[in-house]
């Protein structure tokens, strides 16, 4: 009988749930498991079911044969695919035999996290059961990192790369000087971003933040657009009617694709950051406003001054800091970041079964140039989510090519990730070769079993 002590020591221990109606193989997994896991054993899906919601389970090891239906995988389908509704996150592994290996595959294309074969290897199955848990602790790190509302403003700029980094320091020190900042970089990489993260880190966070782009109005429209206008300036001005300057007193304006703005407005804007004050369409009075400018650009405004398209002086004025945020292809790593992000959130607000991306989808993602930047890969992932038939998304569905090894070296890739990409192709050719058995594999790989599940997961096989 358990004692009380021995009752706390279990909570405090991960949860597995077993789910199979073999006895045996459930004594057996239990005692095995006891040590490291608190293990919770189930017979059928309805059981289950309640076990892993009551007890808030993450782990799974389920048996894809279950009663009424043991001979057939029906059931343990319909469990996996009410775990997975009910937590996205959770790590279901299918335990299966030889005789029930495409079920297994067909589990896998459901969202089953991997295949586990039986008769059960036990210390090869503590090592699966720790990348698992390994695996979900990172997916919930990442999502404490992705804010849906207050926390650090600087936590929505999604990534770890150097580059990014040295952009997010600079944001820091910036965004408390009340002075002009100029934003530099291609189109797509998150300018409107980043001059909202300055103004929710700055003192004006309170105040209103508002954005325009100077290149999406028509230059007839952007100065009473921008200053407002008084009553009879014009045809059709009926009434008096404020600019976006005067919506943006006590916060900040966001000026974005500056390089566009007109001679004559650029002159405006010079008299507004030298006199603080604004003069509307057909109006006499000056008007005060206190507002922060933020411009951002993805033009060469040093070329745009010596040919005399943009006025010398105003660069000075807006570029009291400038602050270049560097294209996705020079982010390394970032795009697999931003993108399981983004298909987090697109499936949440799409309200789509969870899905996620193959092998060959991530490194689709990797060795894409990223012409559009970060605009360009909202765009494919949001359509893949819509596309995708199952919970898998591959590079069909993000409209990217599938690259081979022969691919990637002739395209100029290092000698280490061509290496890495023949080692994932002949890994995954030696499992389907024998039908997902891991001796055999290993034996014709001329490893381990533990290097080769070291492989697995590593290359998310």
């Amino acid at each position: 009988m358990l004692t009380s002590g021995a009752h706390k020591e279990d909570h405090r221990r991960p949860k597995v749930l077993v789910v199979d109606d073999d006895e045996q193989i459930v004594k057996q997994v239990t005692w095995a498991l006891s040590e490291d896991y608190h293990v919770l054993p189930a017979t059928d899906r309805k059981n289950a079911l309640d076990v892993f919601r009551r007890e808030k389970v993450s782990v799974v090891l389920l048996d894809l044969g279950l009663p009424p239906h043991p001979r057939e995988a029906s059931e343990g389908l319909l469990a996996l695919e009410e775990m997975l509704t009910h937590n996205p996150l959770a790590k279901v592994i299918i335990v299966s035999g030889n005789s029930e290996r495409e079920n297994a595959v067909q589990a896998v294309g459901r969202g089953a996290h991997d295949i586990f074969p039986k008769p059960i290897d036990i210390d090869a199955l503590k090592v699966v059961l720790q990348r698992a848990y390994r695996k979900m602790d990172l997916e919930q790190e990442n999502l404490l990192k992705f804010p849906t509302s207050a926390g650090d403003p600087i936590e929505a700029m999604i990534g770890s790369s150097d580059e990014l980094k040295g952009v997010l320091s600079k944001i820091r020190k910036v965004a408390t000087a009340e002075v002009p900042v100029l934003i530099l970089g291609e189109s797509g990489t998150g300018k409107e971003l980043c001059a909202q993260t300055i103004h929710r880190l700055g003192a004006r966070k309170d105040g209103p933040f508002v954005a325009i782009n100077c290149a999406a109005i028509p230059e007839n429209l952007l100065e009473s657009e921008l200053f407002g206008y008084e009553k009879g300036a014009f045809t059709g001005a009926t009434a008096q009617k404020r600019g976006r300057f005067e919506y943006a007193h006590g916060g900040s304006l966001f000026l974005d694709e500056i390089g566009d703005l007109a001679p004559m407005l650029q002159v405006k804007l010079l008299r507004f950051l030298q006199e603080r004050v604004i003069e509307r369409v057909g109006g006499r009075e000056l008007v005060a406003v206190d507002a922060r400018i933020i411009a951002a650009t993805n033009q060469d405004l040093n070329t745009a001054v010596r040919e005399n398209r943009f006025r010398e002086d105003l660069y000075f004025r807006l570029a009291v800091v400038k602050l270049s945020v560097p294209p996705l292809r020079e982010r390394g790593d970032d795009v697999l970041q931003l993108a399981e992000h983004l298909l987090f959130s697109f499936t949440r607000e799409q309200r789509s079964p969870p899905k996620k991306f193959s092998t060959p989808a991530i490194e689709a993602l990797r060795r894409h140039s990223w012409p559009g930047n970060v605009r360009e890969l909202q765009n494919r992932v949001k359509r893949a989510v819509v596309l995708a038939d199952g919970p898998l998304i591959g590079p069909a569905e993000l409209e990217l090519e599938t690259v081979t090894p022969r691919a990637a070296a002739a395209a100029g890739t290092s000698l280490r990730e061509a290496k890495e990409e023949l080692e994932r192709e002949m890994v995954a050719k030696a499992l389907a070769d024998h039908k997902g058995n891991i001796t055999q594999a290993a034996k014709t790989l001329g490893i381990s079993r533990p290097t080769l599940y070291e492989l697995i997961s590593r290359f998310q096989l």
